[in-house]
């Protein structure tokens, strides 16, 4: 089964007001998951907006979820999200072919 990844933005913390602009956006933050069939794992984290730009501010009622993840992994950086992905990836193998296990002592038994 394939790896499917997503993100999840909750909370995103506001201000409600910085100059003329509107419940800014000062505060992501984030989630990214990996899923296979039975197995997930996750990696979390928050991220510090910069101050907006009133010529291309977007009201927080017409936010996507898309231009959230840009934000993100723009400071991010895509090589740290990639990073990310591989110890997801390496979390969910160990999960399906775990390296040490527990296990009772013979004489327990």
């Amino acid at each position: 089964m394939a790896i499917t990844y997503d993100w999840i933005f909750n909370p995103l913390t506001v201000k409600p007001a910085e100059g003329s602009l509107t419940d800014v956006v000062v505060t992501v933050d984030w989630r990214r998951t990996a899923t296979d069939g039975q197995y997930s794992a996750d990696v979390y984290g928050q991220v510090s907006l910069r101050p907006p730009n009133p010529a291309d501010y977007t009201v927080f009622a017409d936010l996507t979820k898309s231009q959230v993840e840009g934000w993100v992994v723009g400071l991010l950086t895509q090589a740290t999200v990639d990073q990310y992905e591989l110890a997801l990836l390496n979390n969910i193998d160990n999960q399906r072919n775990p390296p040490a296990v527990p296990m009772r002592p013979p004489w327990e038994n």
